[in-house]
């Protein structure tokens, strides 16, 4: 198999989601286990190709998106931007839980709707994150420096 890193483009976005509900739960995925399927990576994928698609790549083999590096170089400003022009988008789809979360899908909307959680005192001096996904199939091939 080979593959190519290349920059995200908007017609790549349902292959990242696709990626993202596979990959989800240390790869176990999460297809079926929700109301619906976008809800991981309209928390963990979408707001990074909405606000920050220059920090966005894909892993291509070709056909497709099968792998993708998204990020941030300032997880403050990130969550600023996610409050204020992610959230609203999200709002029309999803309800935050109106107590404590008690089901699974409870617990990610709470994650959802609650991004400053991601302002860890600690990560201050480090303000950049990233997530990397790739579909197991692609993991292992050193296409890292393709």
């Amino acid at each position: 198999m080979t593959a190519t890193i290349r920059r995200y483009c908007a017609s790549d976005q349902a292959a990242v989601y696709e990626v993202c509900v596979e990959t989800a739960d240390a790869g176990r995925g999460v297809r079926g286990r929700y109301s619906t399927d976008d809800l991981v990576p309209d928390t963990f994928a979408g707001p990074y190709l909405f606000l920050e698609p220059e920090h966005a790549y894909v892993l291509d083999n070709g056909e497709r998106a099968v792998g993708y590096v998204i990020g941030t170089a300032s997880t403050p400003d990130f969550v600023a931007a996610y409050q204020e022009r992610w959230l609203p988008q999200l709002r029309a789809r999803y309800q935050p839980p109106s107590g404590a979360p008690v089901t699974e899908e409870e617990h990610r909307l709470d994650v959802m709707f609650h991004p400053e959680r991601w302002l860890l005192p600690e990560l201050a001096p480090h303000p950049a994150h990233l997530h990397i996904n790739l579909l197991a199939d692609y993991r292992g091939l050193a296409t890292g420096g393709s």
